[in-house]
């Protein structure tokens, strides 16, 4: 805050509240204002949320010096409410920073925040950014959390593996990793579990249905493993028996790709190094025309419905940054057929995480990227 001249910073995005403090709800109102205020010349801070969340403050989630709760049905008063708490401390007379590319609240009500801070005396800049750069950064603690993740998502693949049968929706397989995941003490992920067979294989972010996978199928799955919210995403492709030679063969190269960025990438490269050698690569081996998307992006606690975080190893994400030990990113290098009529579907992908420490990059799961068949 100081380095960026930044007196009172009131944080309202989800996964930073969580990161901040411990507090976790399953759901945060567009309608109000949750968030935690830190001023710099204060040693206290101050939370601000719903007053239906009296006794969900009260049970121990989260971590902070005072609560003040608002009206929860009224975004103007609950915006007034932490104004005056505000202004009463002092805290509102110099540069203050609000969180403006945030999941909660809605934009109307940051904009009443932004309008009523200046009117209290405030100047109003955006504070979004500065604590996700922070919290890329993994400590001990959190990588550990990280491990964990990684294991459970790991189990729960190897039980997806296992029970796949033909006849079973894409939908059961949705709610088998779910199950597997939770009897590991693993928590529903930011976003929602993908699965993805035959002919819907190339249909990128659609959500499992209920087809029911055939004969000769190739089933792609996604998930994260989740652990006190901290995520690790990891993605397979199985076929139902024998698959056609050709996707053995673009898999397997696909699955090259990651190695050769391990190899490669060291703690402070830039982001952009993964992008770089991992596409070089893709060029190289003649899958260019078939790569859909190659990269990926920081990964770490989520609160849903998201995971993604800000930066990006291509460097179209909101911020480019270099490498430091303790960041984690997934990978991932997703191919497409959709021109060409292959049987068994129309694409897939292998998605690892990528832990970087002392050394260079660590891949977090421990399963093999090959095409499984079943």
């Amino acid at each position: 805050m100081a380095a960026r001249d930044i007196d009172l910073l009131f944080v309202s995005s989800p996964p930073n509240l969580t990161w901040l403090t411990g507090y976790d709800s399953i759901w945060y109102r567009r309608t109000t204002p949750t968030g935690l205020a830190i001023c710099l010349s204060a040693d206290t801070t101050v939370f601000f949320d719903s007053g239906s969340h009296v006794e969900l403050v009260h049970s121990g989630t989260g971590l902070f010096d005072e609560a003040i709760f608002f009206d929860r049905r009224k975004p103007g008063p609950a915006v007034d409410t932490i104004v005056e708490a505000l202004s009463k401390r002092g805290w509102l007379k110099g540069r203050a920073a609000i969180e403006r590319w945030s999941l909660s609240p809605g934009g109307p009500v940051i904009i009443e925040l932004d309008e009523k801070m200046t009117a209290a005396g405030a100047t109003v800049v955006d504070g979004s950014w500065l604590i996700d750069r922070i919290k890329m950064v993994k400590s001990e603690a959190e990588i550990d959390m990280m491990r964990t993740a990684a294991r459970i998502a790991d189990t729960a693949m190897t039980a997806v593996r296992d029970a796949l049968v033909s006849g079973m929706t894409e939908i059961e397989i949705q709610g088998l990793a779910s199950y597997a995941m939770s009897q590991q003490g693993g928590e529903e992920p930011a976003l929602r579990i993908a699965v993805r067979t035959g002919p819907r294989s190339a249909a990128h972010h659609i959500p499992p249905s209920r087809r029911k996978i055939q004969p000769g199928d190739l089933v792609w799955v996604d998930f994260s493993g989740c652990y006190n919210r901290y995520h690790a995403d990891v993605a397979r492709i199985f076929s139902l028996g024998e698959p056609d030679p050709r996707w053995v063969d673009l898999f397997d190269k696909a699955a090259r790709s990651i190695e050769l960025v391990v190899e490669a990438v060291k703690p402070g490269d830039p982001m952009t190094e993964v992008h770089d050698v991992a596409n070089a690569y893709v060029t190289e081996v003649g899958l260019q025309d078939r790569a859909w998307f190659v990269g990926g992006y920081d990964m770490g606690i989520a609160i849903p419905p998201d995971w993604v975080g800000h930066t990006f190893h291509s460097g179209l994400g909101f911020e480019a940054v270099n490498f430091e030990v303790g960041m984690s990113t997934n990978y991932e290098n997703v191919v497409d057929i959709v021109t060409e009529d292959w049987p068994g579907g129309r694409g897939g992908s292998y998605i690892d995480m990528l832990l970087m420490t002392e050394n260079g990059l660590e891949i977090m799961s421990k399963l093999e990227r090959r095409l499984v068949i079943v």
